[in-house]
């Protein structure tokens, strides 16, 4: 056994090395009330008046003998960090969990089951980002289980499951808690305005569950026994950083310094999950920069939640009476509708999907109805809406997400003040204001965070919801008094809406245009997309990163963009008025059964242009673009071949890497791009780039070929 190894992992715990000799080390631990010794046998020898001299000494005394430096780490990594109870600590952490997601259908007879959702994944290693061929927890788990540091992000839509899937990840790691003690910590919006590395260290020394200090919990992240899961990034994000306004650098400052507290970590064995709502944020090129000022430290991965495939929530019965009825699948692609459609009683089903704009409505009908009768609550459900509406809004008007059970309890109070008079005089026994505002903190729409005293509700759907139904009631006046906008919780109402009737989805959109002028480029497109199916308004000067526009029309009667950048987006079953374009640029974006209105202008103008994008060979980009004509001898260009090809590796000049495409075009914006990327798609079309949206590597061909030719 390597003797200074030895050394060296002692006293990362703590120990001085006290005796040293070529039989046996002797390493003492001196901890408040607790001496410890432990005597480390290195060959065959008695140690027994070893122990008995330290014993008298007033040291609890034991004898190790070590086959390897690997059994000595999982010794000490287990009595520090207390890892025989970690599997039950796990499972506890996890059932709770499962019970709090049912809830509100409690006496329903409804087991929590997580369905895994459908998802892409981009990385540094693969040549290509792919469709998930395996479920995602599987998929994440054998990125933690590689060599190397790893960041792997997860992203979705607000409500689609990022939470889930990081509880289902944590819960896996129960088989390997003898080398694992994984720490989950969950950020919330509150009215705290902390630094993040404190937060998060704060968050941190809640859930490790022992005295070992921070140093040798940063040890222990580095070497990967302790994989860090952090629920929520986003939630700590400035309202500021959106995908509108991400690719300035002084913004992305902001989410830097939280990066970095991270970053710090990423080195050795680490494994770090973040989830987050989709943004701008890791697909730009300030991200690329900041990973690879790392030089290498770490791999990133990051695996997009995409919508949930209804035939894997719903019975093989019910999927087929919804096909027969031709209900719009998207009118009910959300998880918290298709659970509710998956366990209601099959009389009830069938109404339902009769309406299917009402679902929503029906689905907090059956909640509150239910909780009625669970906490004996005699307040009609509609009342019940009333009173979780005005609290959504007063969360809005912190621009919070929830905070500790007291505040909640004096919100619900101040908000509902005589509308809980009159209810309490109802209860079939005698309360006090107190006590009612008590029973409904309690409510199954609420729900604690983790192991804290930290209220808020129970899914980002809910409250979502809650919330728009809270302003339709509320009226202009009330979004008047948000000052700023809470853009998070806006976006949470508008994509929660994206499943209600028209006529609410219209007034609530008549409210939210009123204050266009004060929303990010990011809610504005939101609001138009979710509530009314087009885009409205006229958008100068501005860019568009990492957005999915879906059976969205862009109609020069609605909007025009002029001098408008697109990155990183995607477009499915969406119609483009060439007339609505004006110098405007799309650069490593997908087209998806797209189409075009009046293409016959783009005949005489060079109004929009396209740089490594992808409609999967439909031609809809050779119908929107007018491409400058350009010879074969430029694209031939074998010295320009190399040079986009070289973008391709790391450092060393052999180790290929990811791209993204904008920074590509960043690093050519003084070279004629029309000429540059003739040649890119050249590369692409002969297999030596793969693309996919913004992302592009270099593939197997491609490498050949650049080495084949510089060497040249």
């Amino acid at each position: 056994m390597n003797v200074k190894q030895l050394d060296e992992l002692f006293q990362e715990y703590g120990y001085e090395a006290k005796e040293k000799n070529a039989s046996y080390q002797v390493y003492v631990l001196n901890q408040g009330m607790y001496h410890g010794a432990e005597v480390v046998v290195l060959d065959e020898s008695d140690v027994e008046q070893t122990r008995e001299q330290y014993s008298k000494l007033g040291y609890h005394v034991k004898e190790q003998r070590f086959l390897t430096i690997d059994e000595a780490e999982n010794y000490l990594f287990s009595g520090f960090f207390n890892t025989q109870t970690t599997k039950s600590d796990i499972e506890k952490r996890y059932l709770d969990y499962a019970e709090s997601q049912v809830k509100p259908y409690r006496n329903a007879n409804i087991k929590y089951q997580y369905i895994s959702m459908p998802y892409s994944v981009y990385s540094q290693e693969t040549n290509n980002s792919n469709q998930g061929s395996i479920d995602i927890v599987s998929a994440i788990k054998k990125e933690i289980e590689k060599k190397g540091a790893r960041l792997i992000i997860v992203e979705a839509a607000a409500g689609f499951g990022k939470t889930c899937t990081a509880y289902e990840v944590y819960k896996s790691f129960a088989e390997t808690t003898s080398f694992h003690k994984p720490i989950f910590t969950e950020l919330s919006r509150n009215r705290d305005a902390k630094q993040f590395k404190y937060i998060l260290w704060s968050e941190i020394d809640k859930e490790k569950e022992t005295t070992a200090k921070q140093d040798l919990v940063v040890y222990n992240i580095r070497n990967g026994r302790i994989p860090l899961i952090i629920d929520g990034f986003d939630e700590l994000l400035s309202k500021d950083i959106d995908p509108g306004k991400a690719d300035q650098l002084n913004e992305f400052e902001q989410v830097e310094t939280m990066l970095s507290t991270i970053g710090d970590l990423l080195t050795n064995e680490s494994k770090v999950i973040l989830t987050s709502r989709k943004t701008a944020i890791f697909a730009g090129t300030e991200f690329e920069d900041w990973v690879e000022s790392y030089n290498g430290s770490f791999d990133v991965v990051r695996f997009q939640l995409n919508k949930p495939d209804i035939k894997e929530w719903l019975s093989p019965e019910r999927y087929d009476e919804i096909n027969q009825t031709q209900i719009p699948l998207d009118s009910i692609s959300n998880p918290v509708l298709l659970t509710y459609l998956r366990n209601v009683e099959s009389e009830s089903f069938k109404e339902l999907i009769l309406i299917p704009e009402a679902i929503t409505d029906h689905f907090f009908e059956f909640l509150l109805n239910r909780e009625k009768e669970r906490q004996n609550l005699p307040i009609r459900w509609e009342d019940q809406m009333k009173i979780f509406e005005n609290l959504a809004k007063a969360l809005a008007e912190f621009d919070i997400t929830g905070e500790s059970r007291s505040f909640i309890k004096d919100l619900i109070i101040d908000y509902n003040k005589e509308d809980l008079i009159n209810h309490k005089e109802s209860m079939p026994t005698k309360q006090t204001l107190d006590e009612l505002a008590d029973t409904l903190t309690n409510h199954a729409l609420l729900d604690r965070l983790g192991n804290k005293d930290f209220v808020t509700f129970v899914n980002e759907f809910v409250f979502g919801y809650l919330l728009g139904k809270g302003i339709t009631n509320g009226g202009v006046e009330y979004l008047q008094r948000l000052n700023p906008l809470p853009e998070y919780l806006l976006e949470l109402a508008v994509t929660a809406f994206k499943y209600s009737s028209n006529k609410d989805k219209q007034t609530l959109w008549n409210l939210l245009s009123k204050t266009k002028e004060r929303m990010s480029l990011s809610l504005a497109i939101a609001t138009d997309c979710f509530l009314k199916g087009k885009i409205i308004g006229c958008y100068r000067c501005e860019g568009v990163n990492s957005y999915s526009f879906d059976s969205i029309v862009f109609s020069s009667d609605d909007c025009q963009f002029v001098d408008v950048s697109f990155v990183d987006t995607t477009f499915e079953k969406c119609d483009f008025d060439a007339k609505a374009f004006s110098n405007v640029t799309f650069t490593g974006c997908k087209f998806k059964n797209c189409n075009t209105i009046n293409p016959e202008i783009l005949k005489e103008t060079h109004q929009i242009h396209c740089y490594g994008c992808d409609d999967y060979n439909t031609g809809f980009i050779a119908s929107i673009e007018n491409n400058t004509i350009i010879s074969d001898h430029e694209i031939e260009d074998v010295n320009l071949e190399l040079q986009i090809l070289s973008k391709y590796f790391k450092v060393d000049g052999k180790t290929p890497k990811m791209r993204y495409i904008s920074s590509i075009r960043k690093e050519f914006e003084t070279q004629n791009l029309d000429v540059v990327f003739a040649t890119f798609y050249s590369l692409k079309k002969r297999g030596m780039l793969l693309i996919d949206g913004n992302n592009s590597h270099i593939s197997r061909t491609g490498i050949v070929y650049y080495h084949k030719n510089i060497q040249a």
